[in-house]
């Protein structure tokens, strides 16, 4: 499975072309999520379900709270999750979810996050994915187990936007689970922009075409 999913993510571009193609066939509709103030955008299939600002929100404040990607890093301006799932339990947003699950959000940066952020922050803002975060989480006695990694970009954009894509695995509940994980800033790294699309290693390549039509689609301009 891990061999599929490598020989899926080198087949990228291939995958964007058949996409296209399908669309002009009547292949199912895409709906955008934006943040207009801020020029940042992506699509998801029509019949995945937002998840509530509420429910959103105690999401971020708490399953997040102590992370940089949450109210630790900065302030929220913009967020939304989308599931596949109607109504999908909190806890399985950002993991262990059984159908695709999807979460974006612009923060504006607090300076402490500002001045720390370099790529490997980026990787490891949600979960340990460089080797140095997952030996500090070992020796607390958080174990990551099955982590591997499936791709790692350094994106480059329009107007000074930068940042890091990461596809990776790890083992949550007994089963390999799998994210795809972009992580982008503005010149000036006073903005932070995340998105995430995450289910277990079955669902993710029984559903790889669409998650990637969500990631490829995941656009900032800044502002």
């Amino acid at each position: 499975m891990k061999r599929q999913l490598r020989r899926t993510a080198a087949a990228l571009v291939t995958a964007g072309t058949a996409l296209a193609l399908l669309a002009g066939c009547g292949a199912p509709s895409y709906l955008y999520a934006a943040d207009n103030a801020d020029h940042a955008y992506f699509k998801v299939p029509a019949a995945w379900q937002q998840v509530s600002p509420d429910n959103l929100t105690t999401i971020q404040n708490t399953i997040l709270t102590n992370s940089a990607a949450g109210p630790a890093g900065g302030s929220f301006i913009w967020s939304r999750a989308y599931s596949e799932t109607p109504k999908p339990a909190l806890t399985t947003l950002l993991v262990g979810a059984h159908t695709p699950a999807v979460y974006a959000s612009v923060q504006s940066l607090k300076d402490g996050l500002r001045a720390a952020l370099s790529f490997d922050e980026m990787r490891d803002l949600l979960f340990p994915v460089t080797s140095q975060a997952r030996q500090a989480a070992a020796a607390a006695g958080d174990n990551i187990t099955g982590f591997a990694q499936i791709s790692s970009t350094v994106i480059s954009a329009p107007g000074g936007i930068h940042g890091i894509n990461e596809l990776y695995e790890f083992d949550v509940s007994g089963l390999p689970d799998a994210f795809d994980q972009t992580v982008l800033t503005n010149s000036d790294q006073t903005k932070l922009y995340l998105l995430l699309v995450q289910c277990y290693q079955d669902c993710f390549a029984s559903h790889l075409t669409q998650i990637k039509a969500v990631v490829q689609s995941f656009t900032v301009r800044g502002s």
